[in-house]
């Protein structure tokens, strides 16, 4: 194995982590794996398992409960650190951690619709719920291609900020196909609007290039 092909297949954990695992692990993983923690968005805001929230200085905004824990969305008191910020290594692991929880999400709606039947036929085999799950595993295919063997600095902020978007619709589609299951405090849905909040946090309103001082 290569040094660069080491250096990618420490991304996917991230992606493999979320997927398997749940929001909770993989985020306390990239919190305790990027060099100084996680940095804050360009708003001041950043979003951390209550697990490890005690060690980021800040006021609490709100704190969700997802399925395998809870995190907390924090607004620092401290000023922005004068030297560099990880934010290339944080920003891929943000990207990559999200498409695993919306490969996980994909994985429930699959197993939601797979046990719901409608007359005598599986919901899942109905056409429109068919071209619903398709068209979002294409988006996933596409976000995949994108990520595949990259490393911190590979894909700009843009491109990224990109994904992230393409990720956020992606799991609004699968909530589309959950229904009501989506409302759910404890279920898939609640991971997908916490997912959604991690973005926006980070690429909502950021500008390329604007990271370097501002995480």
């Amino acid at each position: 194995m290569t040094g660069r092909t080491a250096d990618a297949e420490a991304w996917i954990r991230y992606r493999r982590t979320a997927r398997q695992d749940g929001l909770v692990r993989a985020l306390t993983l990239l919190c305790e794996s990027v060099d100084g923690g996680p940095p804050r968005g360009p708003g001041g805001h950043v979003v951390v398992p209550a697990g490890v929230a005690g060690a980021e200085t800040g006021d609490v905004v709100t704190t969700m409960t997802v399925e395998d824990g809870a995190v907390v969305a924090l607004r620092s008191r401290a000023e922005p650190p004068s030297g560099p910020t990880p934010w290339a290594a944080w920003a891929l692991g943000v990207t990559c951690l999200r498409f695993g929880l919306s490969e996980r999400l994909l994985d429930a709606v699959l197993a939601h619709l797979g046990g719901r039947t409608v007359g005598d036929a599986k919901l899942l085999h109905q056409q429109m719920v068919k071209g619903g799950v398709a068209e979002a595993v294409i988006e996933q295919l596409e976000i995949e291609t994108m990520l595949a063997g990259a490393t911190p600095g590979d894909l700009d902020d843009d491109i990224l900020a990109g994904l992230n978007a393409q990720i956020t619709e992606t799991d609004r589609m699968l909530l589309r196909l959950l229904g009501a299951v989506s409302f759910l405090a404890d279920g898939p849905g609640q991971v997908a609007r916490v997912s959604e909040l991690i973005a926006d946090v980070h690429f909502g309103s950021a500008r390329a290039g604007e990271h370097g001082g501002a995480a």
